[in-house]
């Protein structure tokens, strides 16, 4: 990754972008329409807001955007990564649907290796272990899925957004 200097950034994104990265480094509102909250923080329009932000996207300075979820704060007890494996064929749809389970917050497809024959990831939640084994035995069952495990959360280490800029860093 290239090493950008305060100067040279400056040369990248205007002082509105800035400002704008800058909230979102922080928590995103928990409100209806976030965007407009971000917006009303910045004294700019929404529309002006959101073209900023696909723009910053388009000049890859921002990847993406991205909620952080607290499974413990919001009554979630029980948390697990659910791996097996899906052939090629099967993957992007059975992929797909499973994304959709309301038990599960995010997946995604990965590099398997000789120890790791797993390609699919499914972090899975639940209010206790026993509805989260029922939740994943109905998937088991569904997708006929024979080799696969759960790695269960023991313990929430470390959730912070992402920080591009130093808190003195105004210029």
């Amino acid at each position: 990754m290239n090493n950008i200097s305060d100067n040279d950034f400056g040369e990248i994104v205007d002082e509105l972008d800035k400002k704008i990265i800058k909230a979102l480094e922080t928590d995103i509102p928990l409100t209806l329409n976030p965007y407009q909250k971000i917006a009303d923080n910045l004294n700019i329009d929404r529309a002006e807001l959101l073209t900023r932000l696909q723009k910053l996207k388009e000049r890859k300075i921002l990847k993406r955007i991205s909620a952080i979820l607290h499974h413990r704060d919001s009554g979630y007890q029980a948390n697990g990564m659910f791996v097996c494996h899906f052939n090629k064929q099967e993957i992007e749809e059975v992929g797909k649907e499973i994304s959709e389970l309301e038990a599960v917050s995010h997946c995604y497809q990965r590099k398997t290796y000789q120890n790791w024959p797993y390609n699919f990831y499914a972090m899975m939640h639940a209010k206790n272990k026993e509805e989260l084994e029922k939740k994943i035995g109905q998937l088991v069952e569904k997708y006929q899925i024979e080799d696969y495990q759960v790695l269960y959360s023991t313990e929430e280490l470390k959730k912070t957004s992402m920080k591009y800029f130093a808190s003195n860093f105004d210029n």
